[in-house]
């Protein structure tokens, strides 16, 4: 009995140290757009990837022209200055500040983006730990929407149309 607990703990220890460790070795590649020229060449990349298949495709219209907006803001600061470090610390913050508003759009709205759920499936106390992509949801709720889009209009079986006139339609919750 003994053998068996010290063998549970020793296991759940494991896999707990493998979440971390896969937690430590993830690193996003970091840019450094530190003088004009990089900045410029970071945002024509940003606003590219918003394009249909992009990284960021899923950006909203209006979370666009935020982050249209705020590039727009960050190349004025870069061509006032040249680089970060000859900006005044308040434009400094304002950098900043644009960075981080376009950043948190783009990390929420990232095709690539992992996200994880552990729940317990219909007729089960164990949960499952399930996981997919940002796109997969997205593409996952669009599918369904057109499927009930589909299913709002089917013709009635059980109503009879007259010679020459289009079948009734049925609705959702009973027909006509």
């Amino acid at each position: 009995m003994r053998k068996t607990l010290a063998t549970a703990i020793a296991l759940l220890s494991l896999s707990a140290l493998q979440f971390a460790s896969a937690k430590e070795n993830y690193h996003e590649k970091t840019i450094n757009a530190d003088n004009k020229d990089a900045f410029v060449t970071l945002a024509e990349n940003v606003r590219s990837e918003m394009n249909v298949g992009g990284k960021y495709e899923f950006v909203q219209k209006k979370e666009r022209v935020e982050i249209d907006t705020k590039l727009t803001d960050m190349t004025t600061l870069f061509d006032k200055y040249g680089t970060v470090s000859a900006m005044t610390q308040d434009a400094k913050v304002q950098l900043f500040n644009d960075q981080e508003i376009v950043n948190s759009i783009l990390t929420k709205r990232d095709r690539d983006r992992v996200i994880c759920t552990n729940v317990a499936p219909v007729g089960s106390h164990i949960p499952v730990t399930k996981c997919h992509t940002y796109a997969q949801e997205v593409e996952a709720r669009e599918g369904t929407k057109n499927l009930l889009d589909s299913w709002k209009n089917v013709p009635c079986a059980s109503a009879p149309s007259k010679a020459g006139e289009p079948p009734p339609q049925c609705y959702m919750g009973g027909g006509q």
